[in-house]
């Protein structure tokens, strides 16, 4: 065990015994060496390091277009580097093209479609906070080819090079962008991590009928 484990001798008798305790990195040996799911080995991880492993992604699930197919408002799941792996007509609708990019990591931060037309106030109210999410998905998938990939075309861009990242991602702050059919609206991003993807659904706001009979009957 302790040749599995790439450490000197009696190091999994202590571990077993509780005078060693593992750095991050010895214990996925551990784990890797005994079998343990992913399931337990997160458990086990936030136990000892009230952190989550960073876990190689797996394949997505196929029911992510019905989940995807679901949602009224504009919804699409996508890989921790931003691939589009399914999205709803009412996501696809919000492109000029009426189809979404391969990548809306890349798109958002990258594109002149995103920055100069779809993403209002860009500069200010989106690229800071997706400059944030970019970097904490580097740090939680160190070994993902394509999220250093675009890491690097960040930070040579000479745009997005000189923003500074936001304190956090993006939230559920109300931002606006130009909806292909619908014009300028606002929207709230919300988004759920899982090991694999990303779950995103973008809310749109639309005037009250309160407000909009009020309007009336003033007018």
């Amino acid at each position: 065990m302790d040749e599995a484990l790439r450490g000197g001798t009696g190091t999994y008798q202590k571990l077993e015994n509780g005078v060693l305790v593992p750095s991050p990195e010895l214990f996925l040996r551990v784990a890797g060496t005994l079998g343990f799911s992913d399931h337990h080995l997160r458990i086990a991880h936030l136990d000892l390091f009230k952190t989550d492993p960073v876990l190689p992604t797996g394949a997505a699930s196929p029911h992510w277009h019905r989940w995807a197919g679901s949602h009224t408002e504009m919804a699409y799941v996508c890989s921790p580097a931003g691939d589009v792996i399914a999205g709803n007509d009412a996501f696809a609708e919000l492109f000029p093209s009426g189809a979404p990019p391969a990548n809306m990591t890349e798109w958002a931060l990258l594109s002149a479609e995103a920055r100069e037309d779809v993403l209002q106030d860009w500069e200010r109210d989106w690229a800071p906070y997706l400059l944030a999410d970019l970097r904490l998905a580097v740090a939680r998938h160190p070994d993902d080819p394509a999220l250093q990939k675009l890491s690097d075309a960040v930070r040579n861009d000479p745009r997005t090079r000189h923003i500074e990242d936001a304190p956090i991602g993006i939230g559920d702050e109300a931002r606006q962008l130009r909806h292909a059919r619908r014009g300028v609206v606002t929207v709230r991003v919300l988004a759920a991590h899982t090991k694999d993807v990303i779950t995103v659904t973008l809310l749109c706001e639309t005037p009250s009928l309160t407000g909009a009979h009020s309007t009336e009957k003033q007018g």
